[in-house]
C-alpha cells in the first residue's frame, strides 16, 4: 500500500507540476488582457465563459461515458494543445488585434479549468480521503511548484513574448499527458449502456448525468452552493485587486509621460502592458512557493488534526475572506498601504491564493473521495467548471452592482462581508455531512 501510494503520489505530482506550468505561463498574460478590459466590461466576458460551460459540461459527460479513461487525458488536452498551436499562428499574423486577445482570454478561462478539474477527476479515483488527506497536499505542492516555475519566467524573460509562452505552454501540457500515463488508478467503467435518449431521441441520459447526481445526492448539492459562493466572493476580489493594478499604472504613465516624455501612446500601452505582465508574473512566481511551504509542511498536520481538519478548512475560508475585503476597504480609504499598491495586490495574493490552493482545494478533492466513481468524474467537474464560472460571473455582478448603486470604492469591500460570513455556515454544513458519511 506505502510503496503503490508513493509510486501515484510522485507520477501524479509530476503530472500536475507540467499541467500547472503550461496554465502559469499563460496566466500572466490573460491577467494583462482582464486589467486591460477593465471591470467595468470584464463581466460580459465571464458570463459568455458561462454560457459556453453550460454547452461544453454536457459534451464532456458525453465523452467521459464513451471512452476509456486511459485516453482522457490525452483526448481533452490533445484538444487545448491544438487551440494553443491556433492562437500561436493568430498571434504571428494578427499580434495587436485586441479581439484576439478577448477570445484567448474567454478561452483561457475554459481551458484553465478544465485541465485543472480533470486532474483532480482523475486523481481523486486513484486514493480514499484517509489517503486524500496525506498526500493531496504534497500532490498540490507538486503543482504550486510548476505554477511558480511558469510565472517567474514570465517574470524574468517571457513578459513581452507571448508567443514563445504558447509554444511552451504546449511542450509543458505533452509532459503532462506523459506523466499521467504512468498514474495507476482503479479499473473502473463509466460507460451507460441502455441510455433513454432525451430531447427528441438527440442528447443520450450520460451527457446529463451530472444534473441528476447533484438532484440525488445532498452533499454535492452543499459543495455545489460553497463553489458558487467562495467563487463569488474569489471575482469580486479579484476585481478589487484589479482596480488597484490599474490605478497604479494610470500613476505610473503620468511618472512616464514626465520622466521619459513617452507621449506615444501606442508605445506608452505596450510599456504598461508590459508592466502589467510583469506584476502578474512576479505575484505567480512567489505565491506559489508560499502555497507549496503550506503544501508540503501544514496541509497533512491540519487535515489529518482531531482540532482542526477539514472542518476547520472550510469553515475558516469566510473569516479569510472577510479580512480581505476589510484590507481592500483600508487601501481605499487612504488609511492601510495607501502609496503601495503592488505591495498591497502581493500581500493578498499571498494570503488567499496559499490558502486556497494549499488548504481549501485539498480539503475539498478529499471530500470528493467518498463520492462513486461516476461522480467523481462528472459532479466533481461540473463544479469545478460550470459552477465555479457561474460564481465568477455573479462576483462581477456584484463588484458593478455595488458601484451603480453609488458606494465609493472603501464602502464597497465592506457590503460583501456578510457573503462571507455565509460561506462559513456552507462550510460548517458539509463538514456535518461528511462525519455523517464517514460513520456509515
Amino acid at each position: 500500500m506505502t510503496s503503490y501510494f508513493s509510486k501515484n503520489t510522485i507520477f501524479t505530482g509530476l503530472f500536475f507540476f507540467f499541467a500547472l506550468f503550461s496554465l502559469f505561463v499563460l496566466r500572466p498574460f490573460r491577467n494583462t488582457i482582464a486589467a486591460d478590459i477593465g471591470t467595468g466590461d470584464l463581466t460580459f466576458y465571464l458570463l459568455i465563459v458561462v454560457v459556453v460551460m453550460l454547452l461544453v459540461n454536457p459534451i464532456y459527460s458525453l465523452i467521459v461515458s464513451r471512452v476509456r479513461l486511459s485516453k482522457l487525458v490525452p483526448s481533452i488536452y490533445g484538444f487545448f494543445i491544438l487551440c494553443l498551436c491556433g492562437f500561436y499562428f493568430t498571434y504571428s499574423y494578427l499580434p495587436d488585434i485586441f479581439a484576439v486577445k478577448t477570445i484567448f482570454y474567454v478561452w483561457y478561462n475554459i481551458f484553465n479549468f478544465f485541465v485543472v478539474a480533470i486532474f483532480w477527476a482523475m486523481t481523486v479515483n486513484s486514493f480514499d480521503i484517509e489517503d486524500g488527506k496525506k498526500f493531496f497536499g504534497i500532490i498540490s505542492g507538486f503543482g504550486s511548484l510548476g505554477a511558480s516555475c511558469g510565472g517567474a519566467l514570465v517574470d524574468g524573460f517571457l513578459y513581452d513574448k507571448e508567443n514563445l509562452s504558447l509554444l511552451i505552454a504546449v511542450s509543458s501540457l505533452l509532459l503532462s499527458i506523459f506523466f499521467s500515463s504512468h498514474v495507476q488508478r482503479k479499473e473502473i467503467t463509466l460507460n451507460t449502456s441502455g441510455d433513454n435518449m432525451l430531447v427528441a431521441g438527440l442528447i443520450p441520459s450520460s451527457a446529463l448525468e451530472q444534473f441528476s447526481q447533484i438532484r440525488t445526492n445532498p452533499l454535492i448539492r452543499q459543495f455545489v452552493l460553497y463553489a458558487f459562493v467562495w467563487t463569488c466572493l474569489s471575482t469580486a476580489l479579484w476585481f478589487f485587486q484589479l482596480e488597484i493594478i490599474n490605478n497604479y499604472t494610470m500613476e505610473l504613465a503620468q511618472d512616464q509621460k514626465a520622466i521619459q516624455g513617452l507621449e506615444d501612446e501606442e508605445k506608452l500601452a505596450n510599456f504598461l502592458s508590459a508592466e502589467k505582465t510583469r506584476i502578474f508574473g512576479r505575484a505567480d512566481s512567489i505565491v506559489p512557493l508560499i502555497t507549496l511551504f503550506v503544501q508540503i509542511f501544514l496541509a497533512a498536520s491540519i487535515l489529518k488534526s482531531k482540532m482542526l481538519g477539514i472542518k476547520f478548512v472550510l469553515t475558516v475560508y469566510g473569516l479569510i475572506f472577510s479580512l480581505a475585503f476589510l484590507a481592500v476597504s483600508g487601501y481605499f480609504s487612504d488609511y492601510l498601504l495607501a502609496s503601495s499598491a503592488v505591495l498591497i495586490f502581493l500581500i493578498l495574493q499571498g494570503v488567499m491564493r496559499p490558502f486556497e490552493y494549499g488548504l481549501n482545494k485539498p480539503a475539498r478533492e478529499a471530500v470528493y473521495t467518498t463520492l462513486n466513481s461516476k461522480e467523481k468524474y462528472k459532479s466533481t467537474v461540473f463544479i469545478d467548471t460550470f459552477t465555479n464560472r457561474f460564481g465568477d460571473a455573479s462576483g462581477g455582478l456584484l463588484f458593478n452592482m455595488l458601484f451603480s448603486l453609488g458606494l465609493v470604492a472603501y464602502v464597497a469591500p465592506l457590503a460583501i462581508i456578510p457573503l462571507a460570513i455565509y460561506l462559513m455556515y456552507l462550510g460548517l454544513g458539509i463538514s456535518k455531512s461528511v462525519s455523517v458519511v464517514k460513520s456509515k
